[in-house]
């Protein structure tokens, strides 16, 4: 799987691109170790297995920000089992939570990706 650098205000994260076939796994089952993310492909997640809380971004087909929530990993308190989504996205940025401001991240804010 291929690294990005995802630039978000001033902050650059390296980022596991995981567009197409893979989006289905996510980060499930990942420590997160050298990363600090994951971009899918989808405009919902849910989140079993993961094992951090994230801050996801929801971005349309040219990396705006069309929502942005935070998000828990499913346990077994009933409250957890969520599925984070926005219909007008076409991917879903997953960032390790606390890593950046998500206060600081506008809706309609560009994402720059780097390859």
């Amino acid at each position: 799987m291929a690294l990005i650098i995802v630039k978000i205000g001033k902050k650059s994260l390296q980022i596991k691109d995981f567009r197409g076939l893979k989006s289905i796994k996510g980060l499930m089952f990942s420590k997160m170790k050298n990363i600090d993310g994951a971009l899918i492909s989808g405009n919902s997640i849910w989140m079993p297995f993961v094992k951090h809380n994230l801050d996801l971004f929801f971005l349309d087909k040219n990396f705006y920000v069309t929502s942005k929530q935070k998000a828990v990993p499913i346990r077994i308190k009933r409250k957890t089992w969520k599925i984070y989504s926005d219909p007008n996205a076409r991917y879903c940025l997953e960032i390790k939570h606390g890593l950046i401001d998500m206060e600081k991240i506008k809706i309609g804010q560009k994402i720059e990706i780097r390859h």
